[in-house]
C-alpha cells in the first residue's frame, strides 16, 4: 500500500537526498520538542528542601562538648 502510495523507483539523487534532509529536520524538530516539554515538567515540581537544623545544631553541639571537656 506504500509502494502505491509513493513510487520512489524514478527518484534522483537529489530528490533521495532532499528526502533525507526532511527526514532528518522532522526527528530533530520532534525530539527538541519533546526535551522542551520535558524541561517544562522538571521545573514546576517542587525542589526537595532538607531539613538541616537537626543535623547542624547536633553538629554544634558535639563540638561544645568537646571543646568544654
Amino acid at each position: 500500500m506504500l509502494a502505491e502510495f509513493i513510487d520512489v523507483s524514478g527518484w534522483t539523487a537529489e530528490q533521495w537526498l532532499a528526502a533525507c534532509i526532511l527526514v532528518f529536520i522532522i526527528i530533530t524538530v520532534i525530539i527538541v520538542m519533546h526535551r522542551t516539554v520535558k524541561i517544562f515538567q522538571f521545573s514546576r515540581k517542587p525542589s526537595y528542601q532538607p531539613n538541616l537544623r537537626p543535623l547542624r545544631r547536633f553538629h554544634n553541639d558535639s563540638r561544645r562538648s568537646a571543646d568544654d571537656a
